[in-house]
């Protein structure tokens, strides 16, 4: 369970992560792998389809993508035709939403951006 966002950081389970992470529906946590975006956008702030192939992984019925603090990140439209593709429903809301909206449901996987 999310305990809290801020700037530059988030509360998960009583762990600090100050770095962008991905939780899939299991619970299970791991670092963002912005390299799959900054390969090809020269940016951290896009998400493409080979993040949300990361997050399905563990076959979630919905997908938060949890945009930031000011909400810097986005999915690209590759991303968003994916997850249209493969019939899995998405959300993109500000972080601090994000993670509210991630312990109200079942079944689901986000990543969080905890900076801008």
């Amino acid at each position: 369970m999310f305990i809290t966002t801020e700037f530059g950081k988030v509360v998960y389970n009583k762990k600090v992560y100050a770095y962008d992470i991905y939780v899939h529906p299991s619970g299970r946590v791991e670092p963002r792998r912005k390299e799959l975006s900054e390969q090809v956008y020269g940016t951290g702030h896009k998400v493409t389809a080979a993040e949300m192939e990361v997050l399905l992984r563990e076959d979630p019925d919905c997908i938060i993508i949890g945009t930031g603090q000011g909400g810097a990140l986005h999915l690209t439209a590759e991303a968003r035709h994916f997850l249209e593709e493969k019939g899995v429903l998405y959300e993109e809301l500000l972080t601090p939403k994000a993670i509210q909206k991630y312990n109200m449901c079942f079944n689901c996987a986000i990543l969080v951006h905890v900076t801008c």
